[in-house]
């Protein structure tokens, strides 16, 4: 039954129920569409469910389609952004069983903004750089996310004219995505149909670089030539660039998915899609509320988001995201969680006891953990607060887990793919039975009945000797995890 709502969906729609059952025409000649040779049948076993994958978007002014929407065939710039990634999701990734739909709610209004950055190239342009990430880049997504602050789930998007560099030359790049990121689930994709190149079949796909972008953002890099994880893995032959995953020479008739690609997809970051059950009260997403002192050459001090993750009823843990917006560097930086368990002021210890420079009240448990060596080796400490001051715990293995990720900018060109390590993230993973301090099932059960307060405080030595210090977010924030 889902699979011929599938097949009924035309670029007319505009909410989930129209998502899921709307039967509107085709477009006038000329319009994009993915008609019905060009949609691709699910490759996933029959009893594997559908899953929504709601897109996020966001667009600068300047872009041709953004500024005159009847150019393909609209009548506003969100007809365009919607229609665009559910022609990707009809013409892509159906063979996955995951639909491209629209954010429902009172949260749902698409972004548009003016170009921050007019001194390179014209309105709508973003610079770009193959090996990292450019001011602009940081600034739109930052804009884009405090957009959608009050949306968890899901994938932002941000419509763009075209990508130039530095020097204000065209660049060769369609589309960049952040890979292999909980902080910064992100694709960027210009306005393909009005810049073709001498390749013009390959620029004008629009959806298909829209596509491959997506695949990057939910954990596939390159079937052809990365290392990692569903990369290299036998599922695509290196001379095969159909698939639609190809990081050399990809062109629009790159569009098919395995099966392996398809698991990794649905599964690596599952928290994105909707419906999740009880998705709006168990994931609670926090923005930095800027205003920090940070090194530019030392750039991973800077917290960029952190992110909460309840699995308290099913999984059993807290899960505690936090992004940094740079890469490790040599020095040793220590990375802290305080948190509140209660959300009591009069219980627990002020955070400046265990961290100077903390403003924190009522403080029960302290996490640290110390990055050196550029990432490549770490040490995590769990501190109690007892009257006597913070004491450090011994961990009981299971009970405890800490995760250094590195996500990296995929950039899609005609010419070639490529990656590039651009910035750091710290997962941090704590059990019921850590959170309750050794209590009974049912103390477990009744964990955080106020609410939960946390901070992540990030602390180094800057290149020029000067101690950095960065919060997120700024003041303590109380939470409710259900």
């Amino acid at each position: 039954m889902l699979h011929k709502i599938v097949t009924r969906l035309r670029s007319c729609l505009g909410m989930v129920a129209l998502l899921l059952g709307s039967n509107c025409g085709s477009p006038p000649a000329g319009c994009p569409d993915c008609s019905d040779d060009l949609r691709l049948p699910s490759i996933l076993p029959e009893e594997v469910p559908f899953r929504m994958l709601q897109v996020k978007w966001n667009a600068l002014n300047g872009a041709p389609s953004i500024d005159d929407p009847s150019l393909l065939c609209e009548e506003n710039f969100g007809e365009v952004l919607l229609n665009r990634h559910l022609r990707a999701g009809l013409c892509n990734w159906t063979q996955c069983k995951i639909l491209l739909g629209p954010v429902i709610g009172s949260t749902a209004t698409f972004g548009l903004f003016d170009d921050p950055d007019l001194s390179i190239g014209v309105a709508g342009d973003v610079v770009v750089n193959n090996t990292a990430l450019t001011p602009e880049i940081e600034e739109l997504a930052i804009l884009s996310d405090n957009h959608w602050n009050a949306q968890p789930t899901g994938v932002t998007g941000l419509a763009v004219r075209s990508f130039v560099n530095a020097d204000g030359t065209d660049s060769p790049i369609n589309g960049i995505a952040f890979a292999n990121s909980g902080t910064r689930p992100f694709f960027f994709i210009g306005d393909l149909e009005f810049f073709p190149s001498a390749l013009g079949e390959v620029h004008r796909n629009t959806e298909r670089v829209l596509a491959h972008e997506l695949g990057h953002v939910l954990g596939l890099c390159h079937a052809n030539g990365d290392d990692g994880v569903a990369c290299n893995s036998g599922f695509v032959d290196f001379n095969d660039f159909g698939n639609l995953m190809s990081g050399i020479g990809s062109s629009a008739s790159s569009r098919t998915l395995e099966v392996a690609q398809c698991d990794i997809a649905r599964t690596r970051y599952a928290d994105l899609f909707f419906p999740v059950a009880d998705a709006q009260r168990r994931i609670v997403s926090l923005l930095d509320e800027r205003g920090e002192r940070f090194a530019t050459a030392d750039k991973s001090l800077d917290l960029y988001k952190t992110m909460v993750f309840n699995r308290l009823s099913e999984a059993g843990e807290l899960t505690v995201l936090i992004g940094t917006n740079g890469l490790f560097t040599e020095r040793k930086n220590d990375y802290w969680l305080l948190l509140n368990l209660d959300n009591n002021l009069q219980t627990g210890l002020h955070g400046g006891r265990i961290v100077p420079g903390s403003d924190q009240q009522g403080v029960d448990l302290a996490l640290q953990v110390e990055v050196s060596d550029s990432g490549e080796r770490s040490k995590t400490t769990l501190y109690t607060a007892e009257s006597s001051g913070f004491r450090p715990q011994s961990l009981v293995p299971g009970l405890l887990s800490t995760t250094l990720v590195t996500s990296e900018l995929y950039t899609s060109s005609a010419e070639a793919c490529q990656r590039v390590p651009v910035f750091q993230e710290i997962e941090i993973r704590l059990s019921r039975e850590l959170l309750a301090n050794g209590g009974t099932a049912e103390e477990v059960a009744r964990l955080f009945p106020n609410g939960l307060s946390l901070q992540t405080i990030a602390v180094g030595t800057a290149a020029n000797g000067e101690v950095i210090l960065d919060k997120c977010p700024e003041r303590p924030r109380a939470i409710r995890l259900q």
